[in-house]
This record gives structure tokens, C-alpha cells and sequence, in this order.
């Protein structure tokens, strides 16, 4: 295990494509509009991005085999080359273009481009595009604690290029890569890479123009450089400068981006443009501090998140993100795990203008047996290639997770055989020099929820371990103090350490109202015990400050087709009903699926994290009725300094700080019900207030 593992980091966001744009020489257009079947027969038109699990896969069986979208477009110029470009298609896909196959493309979370050009035609052309998401013991992910869905799930480009142009087959998804080998205070040296394509038959001399633009649009560095082209060939540009007393990425304070931006020219015409958005900054792991940002102390804390949507799947929209972002921002989390798969490059954006870091990790999860085959090792290292290649830019991300919990239940005869330890150590050691040859700077790492139990797992070659914990629900029952003990055996072992996940799963509409039941219940989930969770678990990592980061599992719900727990309803604590919406789920989340309900432990962590706002809450507020006699232990979130309690408009207790450790869990004296139907409110020292009703139950 690698400690005080210090480094410049990069890193650049590119500027989201627009549809229908025409930026000078380059001409793109998002195709939105397809038509969808899964028998060949009956089609009906769908809009990218979208998925065919979007309606079934919160069931016990969604619909797992292929699917078909086609549509058309119009070239002018066949001469020219062009190039389709899928952010994703999910799981794999095979692209024809006028009944020609173009593409065979194996793994359903990262960009690809493909070269259309021997097919096209001028005038109408058709694509076809068959996903398929059966497993493949071949592909990642095979088996796993979430849906594999498919379909076109990310938007899909249409690109005409110049005669000469930056490729979109070196670079990824932006075709441009900008490096910062060096990033300090007072100077900043940046590399910036691309491939230059000439299509002519003629040797060609063009002018490469390299710019750093400041955030208002000024420009702060400018270079031009002429380059002879040799017809029919590429053209390796690379340009580095240093310029000294730049601004910093710092995070969410102040998560400042430069923009860098290439352009292309022959003589004064414009062939091609390409740019990025840049955040310089340098960070630092290290075993017993924990994590620095451009030299302070900055403790991650944050959660852990799919990309998945009730009615939607994985099929998000840039207004779906930038609502879920919104949630991230209002919860005051600097940190985010963008689980298990990468996820849309707009998701990343977003953590990029708001600051927020991110580690997110290849579908390589729960399997590895020993009757994996050499072509599901090679998939792997595919999708690590085309992970780096496409989201290198990203200032947030700080982190790439090569794997996932794999001496798990995935490991059986019906797939890739019994767990085979020495491969996964063997394998990991292969990956991880893989990814450093791609991406020298950034952290790699692994999740898994036992390594110092696992033969051989202290030698693997990794920057960090990440724990996955739950003590106290999946294991050690009724004994969360547990958490605590594990880690500190795990960092012995392991040295740089993070929690990767925590959590337990909490139906926000489960409720019991005597403290002596609140326990965990696989059928009900109580609220109360998910409340009670949280709170040990916070305690305990403040006492763990060499935690570099941590992320609570799960920020949204999201759905399984092999789980069924959780589903009994209750508003009294007595009595309880079977909810079938509540099955299938994973609800270990801070809200839920369809984004309508905060859980309480939403606030308990926006309490903790979001210091530009006064939070006042009562919890278990969803329990709206309580039997006569009984007391009331009424609990509040809030960072306020002094909260005052009133019932039914007369004051009956006031506070001067909660009293314990979190310094937001303020638990009132007990009370009880004056009437049928009391009110409760409670105010905080600036003026905020929360109020419930509550109900004698009859």
C-alpha cells in the first residue's frame, strides 16, 4: 500500500456539445429522434436518451435480451469524413450504417466513436443500433447488486469533419487532453495534446492555435504553431507552457475553471475547434492525516450515487442532473462516488462548477471466478481505457476504482465458477499498471468490504483501499460500534483508507413509536432505526480522521430485481400494510427514487455538511399518530445554536446547544399529547422553524 502519495493533478472539463450546433468548421448534431423495437416488428418512436427498462425494471424480472433504434440523416458531402458518437449504449451494441456494420462495441457506460465514413452515402442514410443486455460472462458487469439496464441511455452525435481535423478516436470524448505535470502556488506548467488528422491527398501546412481563457473570457495565454501534415496521415500535437499565479480549483469554495481551447486553421479558414474546461489543482492522500486540497487539510465527506431515475432508469436528462446536483449542493456534501459504472459526462460537469471530487470506478463487480476467461480480463482493461480516455479532463475526479466487493455472492458455478483470490490479486496488480500508464496522476484504487480477511488481499497493488460497512445490518447485529473496531484494524493492515459506503436501508413510510422497537426489520425498515444508524456511524467517523473519504450508501433509491424487503408501511407504529411500490428497491438512500421524499437522515447530514443555511427538522415526521399515554421523544436536526420547542403555541422547552457530540441532534424531553391533534413547532436562534401535527391513535 503506496502512503503520502502526493501529485499535480489535472484536469479538465470539456464543454458540453449542444444539439443541432455548428461550431465554425466543425458541424455536429445530436440525434434525439429514433424509433425503437424489440421484435423487429412494431416501432415507436422514443426520444435519447432512453432505456427499455425504464418501465420494468423496478419488478422482480425486467426485461434482459436486445433491442433495436434506427434512424436517419442527411449527408451532403460523403466525401468528408463522419463519425457517430455514443456516450453510451448499454450493455453492448453493434452499429450499422445502410445495412453495413460499423461497430461491435462491448460495455454499456463509456463514449465511443465510430468511423462512418466507407458507409455513408450522400444523401438519406439509415443507422441501426442493436443493444443488448443479456449477461455476458465475458463482459462487466456479469452480476451485481444493481440493474443491468439497456438502450441508448446517453445522447448519440452525428460529426462532419473538415479535411483536416482533431480526432475523436485519440482523445476521447472532446478530443483533447490537457496534463498539468506541475501545479503549485506560484506556477503552473500545462500539456496539451491532440491528434490531427489529414484526410487530403496533398500534404497540408496548418496554423495550431492554443489558447487559455480566463473564467470571464478573457485570455490569459495564447500560442500559435504552424505543422506540415503529410497527405493521408496523423499528426501528434503536443504544446506545453507555464504560466505562473494562476487561480486554483479549490474545490467548493471555490471551484474555479479556465477554459483551453485548440483551434485549426489553413491559412485564415478555421477547420476545427476543440476545448475544455481546466481546474488546476493538487491534492494529497495520506495514511494518518487524511486528504489535503492545494495544501490544506479538506476531509471528503459525501455520498455515493447511481445513475438511475423512477420512470426513467438510466436514460437522465442534463434537467434531471442539474436537479440531482441541485440536492448534492443543498446537502453540503464535497464529495461524491459515482457508482458502479461511469456515469454521463454531464454528471461530471456538474461536480466540476460546483467543486465537488469525485472517485468513480469501471462495472468490474462481485465476480471474478476461476473459470473467468482471458477475454473478460481484456474487457476490463477496455473499459478502464475508454473510462480514462474520455473523463481525463474532469477536475473533480481525483480517483479511479477498478473494482467492487468481488469475493461476493457472484461467485458460483452457474457463472465464472468458485472465487479465485490469487487472480483477483494477479489481475489487480495488471489493471493497476494499465491505468497509471493511462492516467500517471490520479488515484487508483479498490472497494471491498473485508481485504484484511481475503488471502492475499495485502498485497495488493492499489493507492487506497475503500471499505464498504455495514456493521450492524448485513453483519455484527445490533452492534454498530463495531464500524469503528473494523476500520482501525483496516487501516493497521492497509494504510491509506476510505469508507466507500455505509448505510441501512430506511423506509421513510415505516415507522415505530416506542424506542425499545427500534430495531432493524427486514420487512418494515424503520425510519428510526436508519436515524439511529446514521448518527452512530457520523460519531465514529469523527474519531477516524485519517479517513480520507467517505460516502454514505446511497444518495437516491435505486431499484433491484433481486431484492424484496422494506415494503410494510406504517404511520402509527402499530399497524402495517404491504406496500408493492417499496419492492425491489434498494432504500438505503437519502431520498427516495423519485426524488419526492427527503428521509430524515437527509437533514441529519445536511445539518453536518451545509454551513450557509440554518436547518431545523423534526424526524420521524411521517409518524402522525400515537396512542394516548404514551411519551413523545421528539428529535430535531439542526446546526442552529439554540432551538426553542412549542406545543400548541405554548413554549415547553428551550435549548442551548443539542448536548452531544454531532452538535446536531436535539432530543426534547419527553412529552405528551394535550388533545386529539397537538402542533409542534420549533424555532431556531435566527428565526427558523419547522412544525408537525401529531394524532392521538383512536
Amino acid at each position: 500500500m503506496r502512503r503520502n502519495i502526493l501529485f499535480a493533478a489535472i484536469l479538465a472539463m470539456i464543454s458540453a456539445i449542444s444539439a443541432n450546433a455548428q461550431i465554425r468548421g466543425l458541424r455536429q448534431v445530436e440525434l434525439k429522434d429514433w424509433q425503437f423495437s424489440k421484435d423487429g416488428i412494431s416501432w415507436e418512436d422514443v426520444t435519447i436518451p432512453h432505456s427499455y427498462n425504464a418501465e420494468d425494471g423496478h419488478s422482480k424480472a425486467y426485461y434482459r435480451g436486445d433491442a433495436t433504434y434506427k434512424t436517419e440523416f442527411r449527408v451532403n458531402d460523403a466525401k468528408a469524413d463522419h463519425f457517430l458518437v455514443f456516450e453510451g449504449a448499454a450493455q453492448k451494441a453493434i452499429v450499422k450504417v445502410n445495412g453495413v456494420q460499423v461497430a461491435d462495441h462491448r460495455g454499456g457506460y463509456t463514449a465511443f466513436p465510430v468511423n462512418i465514413t466507407e458507409a455513408i452515402k450522400k444523401g438519406i442514410n439509415e443507422v441501426e443500433v442493436i443493444c443488448d443486455n443479456r449477461r455476458d460472462l465475458d463482459i462487466i458487469p456479469v452480476e451485481s447488486d444493481f440493474n443491468k439496464n439497456g438502450g441508448l441511455h446517453n445522447p448519440v452525435y452525428l460529426v462532419q469533419m473538415e479535411k483536416a481535423y482533431f480526432s475523436p478516436e485519440s482523445y476521447g470524448l472532446y478530443r483533447l487532453r490537457v496534463e498539468t505535470p506541475e501545479v503549485a502556488p506560484n506556477k503552473v506548467s500545462t500539456v496539451v495534446k491532440t491528434k490531427v488528422v489529414n484526410t487530403s491527398n496533398r500534404g497540408i501546412t496548418v496554423n495550431v492555435r492554443t489558447q487559455l481563457i480566463e473564467a470571464d473570457g478573457s485570455l490569459g495565454y495564447q500560442a500559435d504553431r504552424k505543422v506540415d501534415i503529410e497527405a493521408f496521415s496523423e499528426y501528434d500535437y503536443r504544446h506545453e507552457f507555464i504560466v505562473s499565479g494562476l487561480h486554483l480549483w479549490n474545490g467548493v469554495k471555490d471551484p474555479y475553471l479556465y477554459t483551453v481551447r485548440v483551434e485549426l486553421f489553413e491559412g485564415k479558414r478555421m477547420l476545427d475547434i476543440a476545448e475544455t474546461k481546466v481546474g488546476y489543482r493538487y491534492y494529497q492522500m495520506d495514511s494518518e492525516n487524511g486528504f489535503c486540497l492545494n495544501g490544506r487539510p479538506y476531509p471528503l465527506r459525501g455520498v455515493a450515487m447511481h445513475q438511475d431515475m423512477d420512470g426513467k432508469a438510466t436514460a437522465l436528462t442534463h434537467d434531471d442532473y442539474r436537479r440531482d446536483y441541485r440536492m448534492i449542493k443543498e446537502l453540503g456534501a464535497n464529495f461524491l462516488r459515482l457508482a458502479h459504472y461511469p456515469h454521463n459526462d454531464f454528471s461530471y460537469q456538474q461536480a466540476d462548477s460546483l467543486g465537488i471530487i469525485v472517485q468513480t470506478e469501471i462495472p468490474w463487480v462481485n465476480v471474478c471466478g476461476v473459470n473467468a476467461r482471458q477475454a473478460y480480463f481484456n474487457n476490463i482493461h477496455d473499459q478502464m481505457e475508454e473510462m480514462i480516455n474520455n473523463l481525463f479532463n474532469h477536475p473533480s475526479i481525483c480517483f479511479w476504482g477498478m473494482w467492487n466487493e468481488l469475493d461476493s455472492w457472484g461467485n458460483k458455478d452457474s457463472l465464472q465458477g468458485g472465487f479465485d483470490a490469487d487472480a483477483v490479486v494477479y489481475q489487480t496488480g495488471k489493471l493497476y499498471e494499465f491505468a497509471k500508464s493511462l492516467d500517471p496522476w490520479r488515484y487508483v484504487g479498490v472497494s471491498d468490504d473485508s481485504a484484511v480477511k481475503r488471502p492475499g488481499y495485502t498485497d495488493l497493488k492499489v493507492d487506497y483501499l475503500s471499505e464498504n460497512r455495514y456493521n450492524g445490518w448485513y453483519y455484527d447485529a445490533g452492534n454498530l460500534e463495531a464500524f469503528s473496531k473494523d476500520m482501525e484494524e483496516i487501516h493497521n493492515k492497509m494504510g491509506v483508507t476510505n469508507v466507500s459506503e455505509y448505510g441501512a436501508g430506511i423506509n421513510p413510510f415505516s415507522h415505530v413509536w416506542d424506542p425499545a422497537r427500534v430495531k432493524k426489520d427486514d420487512a418494515c425498515h424503520f425510519e428510526e432505526f436508519g436515524n439511529m444508524f446514521h448518527e452512530s456511524y457520523w460519531r465514529q467517523i469523527r474519531q477516524m480522521p485519517w479517513l480520507n473519504f467517505t460516502s454514505v450508501w446511497v444518495l437516491f433509491d435505486f431499484p433491484v430485481s433481486g431484492r424484496q424487503e422494506g415494503y410494510m408501511d406504517s404511520d402509527n407504529g402499530e399497524t402495517f400494510k404491504e406496500n408493492p411500490a417499496r419492492k425491489y428497491m434498494n432504500d438505503k438512500g437519502l431520498v427516495t427514487r423519485d426524488r419526492q421524499t427527503k428521509k430524515d437522515v437527509f437533514y441529519f447530514y445536511k445539518s453536518l455538511w451545509n454551513k450557509s443555511e440554518t436547518t431545523v427538522y423534526f424526524t420521524s415526521r411521517r409518524l402522525k399518530y400515537y396512542p394516548a399515554g404514551e411519551d413523545l421523544h421528539l428529535k430535531v436536526y439542526s446546526n442552529a445554536r439554540a432551538l426553542t420547542l412549542y406545543q400548541n403555541g405554548r413554549q415547553v422547552e428551550k435549548m442551548k446547544g443539542s448536548g452531544e457530540s454531532t452538535r446536531v441532534i436535539w432530543q426534547f424531553a419527553p412529552l405528551r399529547l394535550k388533545t386529539d391533534q397537538d402542533t409542534f413547532k420549533v424555532v431556531a436562534d435566527d428565526g427558523t422553524t419547522d412544525e408537525i401535527t401529531l394524532s392521538r391513535l383512536r
